[in-house]
Parts: structure tokens; sequence; C-alpha cells
């Protein structure tokens, strides 16, 4: 195979022209209908800017002609595109993260040109008059020709022919996008982009190219990815990807650390940026820096494709960031360990695929795939190799993928590995069963006692596969009931929660889905409009979200405010609450405003009318108890009470409490009457043999941090309307001290 795809050691090239670091090719067509050896030529180019752009000769572009007819475009399917949501990265302007869900919805390529009717879906238009101190450049660009600066203006055979070609009603009018049009508009992305929901038909197979078209036909490509034995979507098959304004694709290498190549076949242009291979280390360590908790889940963090960082704030960081526009009929090519991102400038489609040369061995070796996403591309390359090299394969041994997983430094591509003629006897390695979640949406482990209520009780999952049952929380596969159906005891359409759901980072527990078997743990987001924030169900109670509504802390007051201390409403409302009700509450504390900081819930054990406090067992483990006021209670002004469904919850037939709190008479602090409805003592009162005079809650947050600390004598804490008292009954002043900080401290 190295006869097949080898270099041309007559065929020297040298960019055109240079785009603020990048490098611009336009080969003549002799040069071009060969896209292996091209790209030998090109490749130690590429090596150091991270991309390069390939304009290609006016003869091959001629030759497209009849490729976009009604019935090539029609077979375009848009299924299910990605809605974007862009969240600024706090204490870092420039800096973004993405989060993409699934709409429900198949377009084909016109119905997918009719959005842009919507203004949300289209570049602004076109400033009138810049007004003074406009940093806008002017008409013609600066480029570097062969390393001097002169005005360079792109090839007008070529793009006088795409533009002929492609003027026809699928295709917009793309005359706007002059130069100076084209940083208008990157300018008001950057200005714009955190308060943006654009959209993208991404990762859509399919190919636009006529067989008939034998060079650089981006779904025939020959390369050595044509030795594999598999096909792999987006890797060696291609995919197509539907654009509007503001479709981001972020900061990524490929897959295996692959090469790329992007045609834009027709559409509003695509601004793309790269950072040089000699930075891309010192570029991975600011972007672990600042997605730390992203990095310690996963350190292939970046392959995820949902991090953002500005040209700007980069070159503050001191990191060389390259820009290029990318326009209709020009090939893109991105290059191993040539980090690249950008965002579409309008309506427009591209088409995609991974392809590899012999240069790719060397990083092949040492490459690390995501192992927290379980359809991340693994490429077995050794096979690979030892085709292209025409030696016989022997499957690797445990030891060299032990080896395979060390960290990746930059190599020279000088020299190719050497395949080991004798291998070891591969040894089998012992199997560790992961510990199984007990519901498939979430990955909480609620107690025995809350799984009594029906709400919370494990339904059976229909579509398992595997000898396992899987099984999930009612709670949760209610959140998602315009995709699963509750039928007794089972749930159906599992196989339907989408990958983008399954991927979101929950607002309070901070883990993403975890993968287990075919199905994944999933989340929710808040209905709010321009709200990104998402939660599993489980965890959005103790997260302030109400569920009714699925609005999360924020957002519910826009359509339900809180009540004032002391409404009369308000506690009419919660008069009416009656035990085995769940709800939420915050800790009165006379430092902040009401209501903020961290919301707890509880499961209502009895309502003291007459005191105006409700007694509750601390939420999700129903181990602590605590009495409230009223005031403390989060509930808004709307007719219906928050969670209704949460309130007077039934249980499950047969299920009886185990055991009663031991009831005794209670004295209050400063009030002697009423003593019966001071509640009962809580088993933990009780073992400690404690005065009654006193109540007892720590909150669960803070459990394992209060019991690490050196305590010579219990504490306990007493919660009422007005403040936080803490009694010891040694009086140790370090004690007292750490709780008072620990309640102040959200």
């Amino acid at each position: 195979m190295e006869k097949i795809y080898k270099a041309d050691p007559n065929l020297v090239v040298k960019p055109a022209y240079y785009s603020d670091g990048v490098p611009v090719f336009e080969p003549t067509m002799e040069e071009f209908k060969d896209f292996y050896k091209y790209n030998k030529a090109i490749n130690p180019y590429g090596m150091q800017s991270g991309i390069v752009k390939v304009v290609p000769p006016p003869e091959w572009t001629s030759l497209l002609r009849g490729t976009y007819t009604e019935e090539n475009l029609l077979q375009i399917k848009i299924r299910n595109p990605i809605v974007q949501n862009i969240n600024v990265t706090a204490g870092y302007p420039g800096v973004f993260s993405l989060q993409n869900v699934e709409r429900q919805r198949s377009y084909n390529i016109y119905q997918w040109k009719e959005l842009l009717k919507k203004s949300s879906q289209c570049p602004p238009l076109r400033r009138k008059s810049r007004g003074r101190g406009s940093n806008l450049p002017s008409s013609s660009t600066n480029e570097e020709i062969n390393g001097v600066n002169e005005t360079k203006t792109d090839c007008k055979s070529t793009r006088t022919i795409a533009d002929e070609l492609l003027d026809a009603d699928f295709n917009i009018d793309v005359s706007e996008f002059t130069p100076e049009r084209c940083k208008e508009l990157e300018s008001v992305y950057w200005k714009s982009v955190g308060y943006s929901e654009p959209m993208y038909g991404a990762d859509m197979l399919g190919s636009l190219f006529l067989k008939r078209t034998t060079s650089w036909n981006v779904a025939h490509l020959p390369n050595v990815l044509d030795l594999m034995e598999e096909t792999i979507p987006g890797v060696n098959d291609a995919y197509l990807y539907a654009g509007l304004w503001k479709a981001t694709f972020s900061w990524h290498l490929e897959d295996q650390d692959l090469y790329s190549i992007n045609y834009l076949h027709f559409g509003a242009p695509k601004q793309w940026y790269s950072i040089p291979q000699n930075q891309h280390r010192k570029f991975y360590n600011l972007m672990k820096d600042i997605f730390n908790e992203d990095y310690k889940n996963c350190h292939e963090f970046l392959r995820h494709k949902t991090f953002m960082a500005s040209p700007q704030f980069l070159r503050k960081n001191g990191i060389q960031c390259n820009s290029i526009v990318h326009h209709q009929g020009e090939f893109m090519i991105t290059y191993p360990y040539g980090y690249h991102s950008g965002f579409n400038l309008g309506y427009n489609l591209a088409e995609s695929v991974n392809f590899a040369l012999d240069d790719w061995f060397p990083f092949a070796e040492k490459t690390h795939k995501c192992e927290c996403i379980s359809d991340s591309v693994g490429i077995n390359h050794k096979q690979i190799y030892c085709k292209f090299k025409g030696i016989p394969y022997v499957p690797e041994s445990v030891d060299e993928r032990e080896e395979m997983e060390k960290p990746k430094e930059l190599i020279k591509s000088s020299s190719l590995p050497s395949v080991p003629s004798v291998k070891k006897q591969p040894r089998k390695r012992e199997k560790k069963d992961r510990p199984k979640n007990q519901c498939v949406l979430c990955p909480n482990s609620l107690p025995e006692t809350l799984l009594r209520y029906k709400n919370f009780e494990l339904l059976v999952v229909e579509d398992t596969t595997g000898p396992e049952t899987n099984r999930v929380h009612r709670i949760c596969a209610e959140q998602f009931s315009d995709q699963l159906k509750i039928l007794g005891g089972k749930v159906k359409g599992m196989n339907t929660i989408s990958k983008a759901q399954r991927g979101l980072k929950c607002q309070v527990c901070h883990l993403p889905a975890k993968p287990q078997d075919h199905i994944m743990g999933a989340c929710f987001q808040c209905s709010h409009a321009r709200c990104t924030k998402s939660f599993h169900a489980t965890c959005a109670i103790s997260g302030g979200v109400s569920l009714d509504v699925a609005r999360c802390k924020q957002h519910r007051t826009e359509t339900s405010p809180y009540y004032e201390k002391g409404s009369p409403e308000l506690h009419k409302k919660v008069e009416s609450i009656r035990p085995d009700s769940l709800v939420q509450f915050t800790l009165t504390n006379h430092t902040r405003k009401r209501h903020t900081g961290d919301v707890y819930a509880g499961v209502v054990q009895s309502n003291n009318r007459k005191e105006g406090t409700l007694e509750l067992l601390v939420y999700p483990n129903l181990e602590d108890r605590l009495e409230l006021q009223y005031d403390d209670i989060l509930l808004g002004k709307n007719t219906v009470l928050d969670n209704s469904n949460l309130l007077s919850m039934p249980k499950k037939r047969g299920s009886v409490s185990k055991s009663k709190p031991i009831a005794r008479k209670r004295m209050r602090s400063s009030d002697d009457t009423d003593e019966l409805l001071a509640g009962p003592v809580s088993p933990i009162e009780h073992e400690m043999g404690l005065s009654p005079s006193f109540g007892h809650y720590t909150p669960p947050i803070f459990n394992a941090v209060y019991q690490s600390l050196p305590q010579k004598s219990p504490q306990i804490v007493f919660i009422n309307q007005t403040s936080q008292h803490t009694h010891n009954p040694l009086a140790e002043h370090r004690g007292l001290r750490f709780v008072e900080e620990t309640f102040n401290d959200h």
C-alpha cells in the first residue's frame, strides 16, 4: 500500500498567500488532481498553522455543474438539529460554554432556508453609517504573500464560477459578505454570543457530491483510512452540516487526532480560528485552568466540543490565534494537534470527513479518546499500519494498551513506529463491575423510607437490553412526559432520551450523565426561554426548582412571586399543607435578602397551626428532623400551590413505617404553652440523652465537614423565626464559631 499512498518528490507547493496566519493555496488542475500527493506536499505548512485553506482551480469547480439539482438537494434531511445554549463563563470575559439540546423536528434544505424569516436566525442588517472611531477595515485586506505583506484579491475566476453555479433558489445572495462585512459580523458575534440560541444541523450522514466527481470528492477521498475494516460515521463516512447565523463549532481536536476536510457547498461563509501546533499545550493548560471541574471529570474535556474562547482573550493570555474566512466553493483542512473552532455567518451547507496521511501514524500511537462519552471514536491504528506496510498484524497485548494510555506529547513525524514481531501472551484483565445506579435517569440512591411514596417509587424500564433490569424513579420519568410513557409499574420509550439530554450537567450535583449500558442519566432544562440551567429531577427538589412549571429558582418567581414575610395569604396556604407533603424552604438569615442562599426540602410530619410551624424530615435521607416557621417555606402567589404534585403524597400499597420517633412533651425556650404541639423527640436526641429544652438540626450539606472536626460534646442548633442559636452544654466557643460561619456562608 505504500506504493499507492505516497508523496511526489517533484511536487513542491508554496502558499499563494497567508490570511492572518493561515496558509492559502491556489493549486493548478495538474497539482490538484491527486488528493493524497497534494496533501503530502502541503502537510508541513498545516503542521505549523493548525489549518489551511485550499481554493480549488476553476476547472474543477466547473465540473460540479449538475450537482445541485432539486432531486439531489431534497435528499438532505436535517433531523433533530441542535439548539445551542451559549453561557458566559463567570470571571472570564470572552470565554463561553455550550449546551446542545436537540429539537425534535426534521427539515429539508428549503424548509431550513425558511428559518431565515426569523430575525434570530440570520445576521443583523448592515450598518448604514459606522460613525467616528470605527475600527472596521477598508475594502481591501492585508495578506502576507511569501512572507511579505501585500494586498491580495481572492481568485476571481474560481469565485465567479462558484457564484454562477450556485445562483439558485436553494442559495442566498452571498455578495454582501465582503471582507469588511465579515469583519463586522465577527465583531457582532463576540459581543452578543452570550445572549444567543443558534440552531445547527450538525452530524448528518450524507453527501452532495456525485460519483462522477473523482478528485477531491469528500465522500471518497483516497487516504490510509481506506484500510479500515469498519465504517465510522463522520470519520470515514461523510457528514453534512447545515448552518445558520452564530451556529458554533467550539475548540477541539479531531477524534484520534486525525486530519479533517470541510467543503462549503453553498451559502454564507464560515469564520475559522486555529492554534499553531507549537502552542497546543499552552492552550490546553489555559482551558484546563478555566474549566478545571470538567478537566477533573475527563482529561479529554476539549473533545466534548463545548468550550469557546475568543481570539482576543487568547491573545491577551499570550496564545497566537489564527483566523480566516471560508467562502462557498472552498476547502478547509485541519491537522493533528491543531486546535480549531469557528462559527457560521449565516445560512449555508457544508460537507466534512476525517482522513489520514501516513504522517498520522506517530500521532495515532499517542492519541487518547474521551472515556466519559460512550460512543467516542476509537481506531485500531496498528492494524491500519500493518496493512499500509504490508506486514502481518498481531493483536496487541494488554500491556501495550496500558502503554497507550500514558499522556501524549507533540512528536515529530520523521520516523514511523516499529511493530514488534514477537508479542507477549495476552493476560486476562480482571473485570470490575461498575456499581449500578438505583435510577437510570439520575445519580441519586434514595432511602427506602422515601421510595415508599408513590411519587418516588422505582418503575421497571421496559426497553432494556441485557440480562439486568433497569429501574427509574417515577418522579424522574414524569419530567420527560413527552418522551416516556408510564403504564402501571413500567416505563416505555427510554431509548427516545436524546444524547444531548443525557449530556447536560446538573446545576445541583454538577455531575454529567454517566454511561450505563445503552441508557444514561438525563437532565431536563428550565422552561424559561433564555435559561439553560439543567437538573436531575431528584436534585431539582433541593435546588429550588418548581417542577410543576419546570422553572429554576431564579425564574419561578416570574410566574409566581414569593409572598412578603408574615403575609396572611402565605400562612393560610401553608396551613392547608398536610403530612406526607414535600415542601421546599430556606433558612432565615437577616444578613441577606429573604429566600436567597441554599434551598432545602423536607417531608412534612406535622403542621402546628397554632404556632405557625411545620415539623419535617429533611430530604433526601429523611433522618434529620426540623421545625420551621411558615415564613421559611418557599411558596408563590399562584392559586395552585407550588409543586402541587408533591403535596399529600400517597404511599404505595403495603408500605408501613418501620418505626416512629419517641413521643414526649417538649418545652419551648420562650413559650411554655401547647407542649404537646412541640412534636416528638428525634431518635438521635433520645439516644444521646439530650435535654428536652432544645431542638436539633444540622443541615445535611455540612454533615461531613462538621463531623470531621474534634468535638468534646454534642452540639445542637435551634432555628426559629428570628435567629439561629447554638447551644453547647460545655460552651466550646470553637464549635459555636464554626456553626455560625457555616450557616451564613451560602
